[in-house]
This record gives C-alpha cells, sequence and structure tokens, in this order.
C-alpha cells in the first residue's frame, strides 16, 4: 500500500515533483488542482473568480474533499492538493505526506513562467488565490494552512531542482 500526498502552495513545485513521482513508483496521480480548474472551466470562471465562487459555496471545496479521500482509500496513488495530507489525515488514511514551499517571490516567478504571464500578475493573482484558499479552508474545515505537523517531510524546493525534490521523498518512503 502506498498513498503519497504532496501538498505546497502554488508554484512550490507540487505537479512536477508529483508527475516525476508517479512515474518513479509506477502509480496512479490524481490532481485535486485539475478537478478544480476543470469546474472552474465549465462555469466559464477563472481561477480567481471560480475561487470567490467557492467561497460562497463551501460544496465545491467539500464535493473535491470528498473525492480526494475516495481516491485515496483505493490505495497506490499520487495525491496532489493543498488539502490532500490533511483530508489524509482527517479520515484516518495512513499515507506520506509532504508539503513543498519556497518563497513568495520564487512562487509568482515560476507560475510567471508556466503561464507565460508577467512576474506582478502572477505574484498579484498568487496573493488573491491564496488569501480565498486560506479563508475557505479555516472556514469549512477549521484547517490552518500554516500548521505543518501532520506532514512526514516539509522541504524548501527553492533552492534545489524538482528531481532533487523528488529524490529526497523517494529516501522517505524507503525509510
Amino acid at each position: 500500500m502506498t498513498i503519497v500526498t504532496i501538498g505546497g502552495l502554488p508554484g512550490s513545485g507540487k505537479t512536477t515533483v508529483a508527475k516525476i513521482l508517479a512515474e518513479k513508483l509506477r502509480l496512479e496521480y490524481v490532481n485535486a488542482g485539475d478537478i478544480f480548474r476543470n469546474l472552474a472551466s465549465k462555469k466559464g470562471l477563472t481561477l480567481e473568480e471560480f475561487g470567490l465562487f467557492a467561497e460562497k459555496n463551501p460544496s465545491v471545496d467539500q464535493t473535491i474533499d470528498k473525492k480526494i479521500v475516495e481516491i485515496a482509500r483505493k490505495d497506490n496513488v499520487i495525491l496532489e492538493g493543498r488539502l490532500a495530507g490533511a483530508m489524509c489525515e482527517r479520515s484516518g488514511i495512513k499515507a506520506i505526506k509532504v508539503w513543498l514551499e519556497a518563497p513568495l517571490k520564487v512562487r509568482a516567478q515560476r507560475v510567471a513562467e508556466r503561464e507565460s504571464k508577467a512576474f506582478d500578475t502572477a505574484l498579484a493573482e498568487i496573493q488573491v488565490r491564496e488569501k480565498s484558499e486560506w479563508d475557505r479552508y479555516y472556514q469549512i474545515y477549521n484547517l490552518d494552512l500554516n500548521d505543518l505537523t501532520i506532514y512526514n517531510m516539509v522541504l524548501d524546493s527553492a533552492p534545489i531542482s524538482a528531481q532533487e525534490v523528488a529524490d529526497t521523498v523517494m529516501r522517505g518512503i524507503k525509510e
């Protein structure tokens, strides 16, 4: 049984690291952010707009998080998402929980490059998104994203490559 959750703020390297691990471990890869993006797209909203919609409609997050727990119960999966680790913890699902960190400016630069945006635009969008998510998660789950005590590993992804982060997580899994 292998369940690994990869969490972190926008631009922390979650997606890249989770995909590397899924390939190395030959596990299914599920991205909670993709589920959120698909729902936003179906409503014709940007991520920021859909985040504001979700603030008024807690069922959006609850639906996504319930699906993440259902997937985790099937085992052998890499779950990427800000709340994946917390949802597994709260549901009593044994998982290796990883949180990736990086300074805001580093994360904004990564998002700007990935999405071909100006740095200032990416920075502003991240700040709006994070405020929305932090408010929602606290309101819905009484969850403080600053409390990282549930995680087996908390890694700073800024000074090292995604491959090095994945290698560090792999060593942790083997231990």
